[in-house]
């Protein structure tokens, strides 16, 4: 009887121990695996490079302008018409390079710069000139510049490989400046003044990070931004009008000063590195 005293306190001791091991084993007996990695966690710093398509607004510039003329033929004023002018602007797309550094100050959240160089824009003028028709042509062709700062939102775990996300921020567009450009109409040739401004302006993005692997930092992230930018815009160019019953033409200097909406669309593709402080 004293050895069986002795026996059961060691099988209610073995049997606490297979229930311990039993705990850290998985379904098959085998220990369960770790629990995956997080790779957006606190500290975690990405950066990008890539290559940018810039859209601008269609038609960045709409403006009409009137004048009031008589026929410069005449010492005295017999009669004056109103001649009015149409002016547009248009910029077209442009490919470019981008780069962008990302750093989680916390699960979930990130701040981002972002930097978009030298998307070269070719500008059209566009006339119409009442009582003498209108023309087209090519002035120029101009390079914008894209500074942002976004607070971005990861909503997935932090374990997740494919990462999408939502930003807000704002955003600063410069276009560099004073150019003189020739404007031709028919043969008939005259300097004009083109001068872009910048503008400080709100951002929004939507984007998503395709990670290689946990232990694996390169990673390839699309995204498409919207960015709200009216920078100052300034025309200058001189028409000829032809109203009926004038013997001569008439001079008229267009002058135009406006914001001009730029509000281009960006759709990035680029290649980045993520690693963690």
């Amino acid at each position: 009887m004293r050895s069986k005293s002795h026996l059961i306190p060691m099988v209610l001791a073995g049997c606490a121990g297979f229930a311990a091991q039993s705990a850290l084993a998985g379904p098959s007996g085998y220990p369960a695996a770790p629990p995956p990695q997080g790779i957006y966690t606190a500290g975690t710093v990405m950066v990008r490079l890539g290559a940018s398509y810039v859209e601008p607004d269609e038609d960045v510039l709409s403006n009409s302008q009137s004048f009031i003329v008589d026929d410069p033929a005449t010492e005295d004023v017999e009669e004056v018409i109103r001649v009015d002018v149409f002016s547009q602007v248009e910029l077209d797309d442009n490919t470019t390079w981008y780069f962008s550094a990302v750093w989680l100050p916390i699960e979930h959240f990130g701040l981002e710069i972002y930097y978009s160089s030298d998307a070269n824009h070719d500008a059209t003028l566009s006339s119409s000139v009442e009582f003498t028709g209108s023309f087209s042509t090519g002035i120029g062709d101009f390079d914008s510049h894209i500074t942002s700062l976004f607070a971005n939102w990861y909503p997935l775990n932090p374990t997740c490989l494919i990462q999408p996300y939502v930003g807000v921020g704002i955003s600063y567009v410069n276009i560099e400046q004073e150019f003189l450009r020739p404007v031709f109409r028919d043969g008939l040739g005259s300097s004009g003044l083109l001068d872009f401004g910048s503008d400080l302006g709100w951002t929004a993005q939507i984007g998503v990070d395709f990670n290689f692997g946990r232990n694996n930092g390169w990673q390839i992230n699309a995204s498409a931004m919207y960015v709200n930018a009216q920078p100052e815009i300034f025309i200058g160019y001189d028409v000829t009008a032809q109203p009926a019953g004038f013997e001569d033409p008439v001079f008229l200097p267009v002058r135009v000063r406006d914001d001009m909406d730029f509000d281009p669309w960006m759709f990035n593709l680029g290649v980045g590195y993520r690693f963690s402080f």
